[in-house]
């Protein structure tokens, strides 16, 4: 397990180092390391371990204390020596599984993708039925395409914060959003004692002030009340910036035992923070930490191993209704078998979690997700650089483009250090072509015109080969039009609201033009034999016609409806005036202006002539389906596919210059 699904979360999580009876511990060279690894007190045990390693001649065993020795610094995380510990035990015994997973997943935590893919597939050889296998060898292919493709984040390591003890969780309080609170080993954190887990002092929340000149105030701790001998850290501020809920990890007063971490609560007044509150879900038999609040104060979301989780560490949610806290509820969307934490609700409404369960680089990654109809999804790795092959954490925004996050990344000047982001300008774009639909040639002069939430009106003719561009501002809805004398108008939809990522809008935006010089048939306007009355998807088809008509205020229309050549003339007349004016009246149903419109039936005098082959296959441009023509067609389905294209509603533009009633 990496180590921050320890720090300030996990006192308590103690696992069992060997599978030795009581007996033959006695006699083992690795006694006393097995006894502080199994009280939590892994800096001591590396290097009793380390000890014990060097003195053991059995490879089986020497395997052993080596892999002990690497487990202990991954909980330390120091992943370089972990990386060369678990090396160490797959040379000594390369056929036990735990130790060559290990190994992969240290390759990969420490950015050696290609020599984790080949671990992994070494695992899958011990272990063919283990998924684990092939997805860390797919994980870290995928993670080289990132580091190799990188997004453009910019993160910088912030060194006036850093030290070469933990330093992460960062946290700004509205009362002076220039002042950082984080929490930090350093050697003034509080008491005069180490935690033997990672041989440094317990945490302590501090702050530094950023001055006018963006030069960082030296770091103080927040307070004697709110730090303790115990360990504190990972806050959150309400709106206001005076209520503070943050993580306290406490020893337990059971001997050999570590307390659980639980989340408290503290106000601030006029200069000073009150001693911590205890919130009521907490418990002595789970752990709670991690908390972030929603703005308005009544929701919380933290991390916890409480029972009825997915695995390791989840992201559960809670409710303050009336000043009560609710019952915790777990947060199953986001959740994995391994560990999510560190959860921030973030200004934009997304939430911004890490976790070692979803597919990710190493250690622990920076997911977002996003919220629809109350349920959180859509969780997407941000990739490198905000991620790296190590423990990447607790991001937050303390501007729209710019916030903070923690990382045990190489280069860095400790076990964890703090780095500043900034999410760079979006680029965004709509382009595409105007075309004649029927004969699918370019229409150059055509006005495109754009139209932005944001008050922007912008109009651009368009080239020889009918194309147009523009560029787009981020968070605005735009409109776009395409127009040219003789068709009629269209328009279109786009808008750059919630994209963090530059995108050019393409696909989707061309606009080919129905000519108005001829009938315009009305796509799935079609009618069962011997029947007038509207099919759904008919309907469906003529609220696309009131769109057109609405998108071309000044144009009077005329509905035809036309019928196959089977039964009488006359019949074929009356079925066909019935349909017309099922058309005409659905139309008027829907607002649409009587003055606007005219109908009628042309029974079976017009065969249909298919002006393309994209929309009347398999007939081809320039085919009249005539009797004659489809009587000679070689099958009876041929046939009735004819007689259903024959069995048509069309529109004719009768003018351009209706003026619209206006609205009372």
């Amino acid at each position: 397990m990496k180590k921050l699904s320890l720090i300030l979360l996990s006192l308590a999580c103690i696992f069992s180092a060997t599978t030795m009876d009581a007996a033959k511990a006695k006699k083992s060279k690795t006694a006393k390391a097995d006894k502080a690894f199994n009280s939590g007190k892994y800096a001591p045990a590396a290097d009793l371990y380390k000890k014990a390693y060097a003195k053991i001649k059995d490879k089986t065993v020497k395997a052993e204390a080596a892999y002990k020795a690497a487990e202990c610094y991954s909980k330390m995380s120091n992943a370089a020596e972990a990386l060369n510990w678990y090396e160490k035990s797959v040379k000594a015994n390369g056929k036990n599984p735990d130790a060559v997973l290990k190994y992969a997943q240290a390759l990969k935590n420490n950015g050696r993708y290609d020599e984790a893919v080949a671990q992994f597939n070494a695992f899958k050889v011990l272990e063919p039925g283990d998924e684990r296998g092939t997805n860390g060898a797919t994980s870290s292919e995928t993670a080289q395409q990132w580091v190799d493709k990188p997004t453009k984040y910019k993160v910088e390591n912030v060194a006036a914060l850093n030290t070469k003890y933990f330093d992460f969780a960062v946290a700004v309080s509205n009362l002076d959003k220039n002042t950082l609170y984080f929490t930090s080993s350093r050697a003034e954190a509080s008491g005069n004692k180490n935690d033997a887990w990672y041989g440094e002092k317990f945490f302590d929340i501090f702050k530094s002030t950023l001055d006018n000149n963006g030069k960082w105030s030296i770091p103080t701790p927040i307070s004697d009340v709110i730090n303790t001998d115990a360990s504190e850290g990972a806050m959150t501020f309400d709106a206001k910036g005076n209520v503070m809920y943050f993580t306290r990890c406490k020893k337990s007063d059971v001997k050999g035992q570590e307390g659980q971490c639980k989340i408290y609560k503290s106000t601030y007044d006029s200069s000073k923070w009150s001693e911590g509150e205890l919130l009521p879900f907490n418990s002595d038999s789970y752990t709670c930490g991690q908390p972030t609040l929603s703005e308005d104060g009544t929701t919380m979301y933290f991390a916890s191993d409480m029972p009825g989780g997915l695995g390791g560490k989840d992201i559960w949610m809670i409710k303050n209704e009336n000043g009560t806290w609710g019952t915790p509820v777990n947060v199953s969307s986001v959740n994995t078998a391994g560990d999510e934490m560190f959860p921030y609700l973030a200004p934009n409404g997304k939430m911004y979690f890490s976790s070692n369960g979803h597919p990710g680089m190493g250690g622990l990654d920076i997911f977002t997700a996003i919220t629809e109809n109350g349920t959180w999804g859509q969780v997407t790795n941000l990739k490198y650089p905000i991620n790296s092959s190590y423990d990447d954490f607790g991001l937050m925004f303390n501007t729209s483009t710019t916030g903070y996050l923690t990382s045990s990344r190489s280069g860095g000047q400790g076990a964890d250090d703090i780095y500043s982001f900034v999410v760079p300008p979006a680029n965004f774009a709509v382009y595409g072509r105007v075309y004649d639909t029927d004969t699918q040639e370019p229409i150059a002069g055509a006005t495109v015109e754009l139209f932005g939430s944001d008050g922007t009106q912008l109009s651009v003719k368009t080239q020889d080969a009918g194309t147009y561009r523009y560029e787009l501002k981020p968070e605005v809805d735009y409109k776009i039009s395409a127009s040219f004398t003789g068709y009629l108008t269209q328009f279109k939809e786009v808008s750059t609201k919630g994209l963090d990522e530059s995108k050019d809008f393409e696909k989707n935006f061309d606009f080919p033009l129905k000519s108005t010089a001829k009938p315009i048939a009305l796509p799935e306007i079609f009618y069962d034999l011997d029947k007038y009355s509207l099919r759904p998807e008919s309907k469906t088809a003529l609220d696309g016609l009131i769109k057109v008509l609405d998108d071309n205020p000044t144009i009077t229309i005329k509905l035809t409806a036309h019928t196959d050549f089977r039964a009488d003339d006359n019949y074929n007349l009356r079925l066909s005036n019935n349909r017309a004016l099922a058309a005409y009246n659905y139309l008027v149903s829907k607002g649409v202006d009587k003055a606007r419109l005219s109908w009628e039936g042309r029974g079976e005098k017009d065969s249909k002539e298919v002006e393309n082959d994209q929309n009347y296959p398999p007939f081809k441009r320039g085919d009249v389906l005539s009797e004659q023509f489809i009587n000679n067609l070689p099958t009876d389905e041929l046939k009735e596919k004819a007689h259903q294209y024959n069995r048509r509603t069309e529109f004719r533009v009768l003018s351009t210059d209706y003026v619209p009633k206006t609205k009372k």
